[in-house]
């Protein structure tokens, strides 16, 4: 749905919110810069990468037509700094000067926001250099004095480059200027060197939700593919030999005085941010994490939506469930597949040992995960998985739930969040009492829903603890809630093991199947012995939000 085809939410509403939000007290999360300046300017931007046919496709692409005399490419030379133990790298800083031709040097600060706004927002310092070597009090505020802090006595270096040929295209879209930058070079880091090729859009005014529209497109029609790893972070990985590496989910940045509207943006951007931030790690190798993290993502994401939908009757919630849904769906074989092989090498495998001949069952189980994960890296690559990502996003950016709501709905996006989450997570909290009665007998399906409901719970927590912080601890509620539905999940674990353990095998995988079988059984009579006494302490437990 595009911008156009919603009303727009009443003045009094946006007028209230828009105060509200400026006025907000910012959170930190892991790995972001904790001490966040909120006067400084905020770059968004959309990237893909491709290959020298997609790069040449894309500028011919009437997507990309621009009126009037081409701009002519222009040369950019990138030096990027920190120091000999990359203090800047590792809190996701970059510091770097950059030539344009014959220009006078540009000395640039990046970084990721400490709130979350998606994976398409950075905070951003540009400001004239006297010369190639960064002069790190020439920066002023908060991010100048962290810069300066981190660094120390310190000195910089020039660890990595990027040279590129630079075509500029300034694209209108709705009521946005948007300028397209073709970039084709190279980086270096050392005696080691890597083709470079990106499209990157970038909003240079107007409302990000016409760039992300438009990015969306441009998946659809162009062979690229959506990327949000930097040039920096691309230039440290190959100066350093390193692969991406699975990202867990961030905390949630919500205090308690933080307004609902605002917070729903928060809570929904950072679950695609979560989802994104696993892309990398998947290209670049075989870590299952990867894609369990994207799966924790979406279920994580349509459990928040559910939790909305129940205040606000917003049809893009409902539908942005089923699609996130669909998504982890497609993840689903390669996931199952990775899970079982670590449950067999941990378990029947570790113990047995040469006893029992595991082999052709894990070549069978191997051929299997290998088509898995084939199956989720072309969907990755597709512009099913990237218009998805900019669809949320815009969405978020036009604060779409809020057409849906009136009278007292309204008055509640202004509320506290404190307010909403202590209700929804009682909600949940007695929803998980009422389908875990008597918890160790009931049958699998009921079993089933208990898990999925003390899951929605877990999530709940871990999106508001931040709410309580000040007052309450809420580590030992989530983690009980954790250990409640990893024991419930032993049920599952042997449910899809026999599920692929009744495929076709040969005898000797056969026989292994039936080892793998009475192995799973046997683990979830053990965590069925563990189930009553852990469901009793949790309801044991004061719920961190009374």
């Amino acid at each position: 749905m595009t911008a156009s085809s919603t009303a727009p939410a009443s003045d009094a509403l946006v007028e209230t919110l828009g105060v509200a939000a400026e006025s907000r007290a910012e959170g930190t999360e892991q790995d972001a810069v904790k001490a966040a300046p909120t006067d400084l300017s905020r770059e968004v931007e959309v990237k893909f990468v491709t290959d020298a046919e997609g790069f040449a496709a894309a500028l011919a692409s009437r997507l990309f037509h621009q009126p009037g005399a081409a701009s002519p490419a222009r040369k950019l030379t990138t030096i990027y700094f920190d120091t000999a133990e990359s203090d800047l790298q590792q809190r996701r800083i970059a510091l770097r000067i950059r030539r344009v031709g014959r220009k006078a040097p540009v000395m640039t600060l990046k970084w990721i926001p400490a709130a979350s706004e998606g994976p398409f927002s950075r905070g951003e310092i540009e400001i004239p250099s006297l010369g190639l070597l960064p002069d790190l009090s020439l920066f002023g505020g908060e991010m100048g004095e962290l810069v300066r802090r981190l660094v120390g006595d310190k000195p910089l270096e020039a660890r990595y480059e990027t040279r590129v040929s630079r075509i500029v295209r300034l694209i209108p879209r709705g009521a946005a200027q948007i300028e397209a930058a073709f970039d084709e070079g190279q980086i270096v880091a050392g005696e080691r060197t890597r083709p470079l090729r990106e499209v990157e859009l970038e909003l240079k005014s107007g409302e990000a939700r016409d760039l992300y529209e438009f990015a969306a497109t441009v998946a659809e029609s162009l062979p690229l593919r959506l990327d949000i790893v930097s040039k920096a972070e691309r230039a440290y990985r190959l100066a350093t030999g390193l692969l991406s590496s699975p990202v867990k989910a961030k905390p949630a940045a919500l205090p308690p005085e933080l307004i609902f509207d605002e917070a729903i943006a928060r809570i929904i951007l950072g679950n695609i941010d979560h989802f994104v931030a696993n892309w990398a790690s998947l290209r670049e190798s075989d870590d299952p994490e990867a894609i369990h993290q994207m799966r924790v993502a979406l279920r994580r994401l349509r459990a928040a939506l559910a939790m909305f939908k129940r205040v606000i009757p917003c049809p893009e919630f409902d539908l942005f469930r089923a699609e996130a849904r669909d998504l982890a769906s497609t993840m689903g074989k390669a996931r199952d597949c990775d899970a079982l092989r670590e449950l067999v090498e941990e378990g029947p495998r570790a113990h047995l040992g040469d006893k029992k001949n595991f082999t052709p069952l894990m070549a069978a189980l191997e051929a299997r995960r290998i088509e898995g994960y084939r199956e989720v890296r072309a969907l990755l690559e597709s512009p099913l998985a990237t218009g998805f990502v900019m669809r949320v996003s815009a969405f978020v950016e036009r604060r779409g739930w809020r057409n849906s709501v009136s009278g007292p709905q309204l008055a509640s996006l202004t509320e506290p969040v404190a307010v909403f989450a202590s209700e929804a997570l009682e909600r949940l909290y007695k929803r998980v009492l009422r389908r875990g009665k008597n918890l160790a007998d009931l049958p699998d399906e009921e079993r089933h829903l208990a898990r999925i409901a003390l899951k929605n719970l877990r999530y709940g927590g871990e999106f508001f603890a931040s709410c309580y912080a000040e007052t309450r601890d809420s580590s030992s509620f989530i983690r009980g809630a954790s250990l409640l539905q990893g024991l419930l999940g032993a049920h599952n674990d042997a449910a899809s093991a026999e599920h692929f353990l009744s495929l076709p095998h040969d005898n000797d995988a056969a026989r292994a199947a039936g080892v793998v079988t009475g192995w799973f059984a046997r683990g979830s009579l053990i965590a069925d012995e563990k189930l009553a006494k852990s469901w009793k302490k949790f309801k044991q437990a004061r719920p961190f939000w009374r």
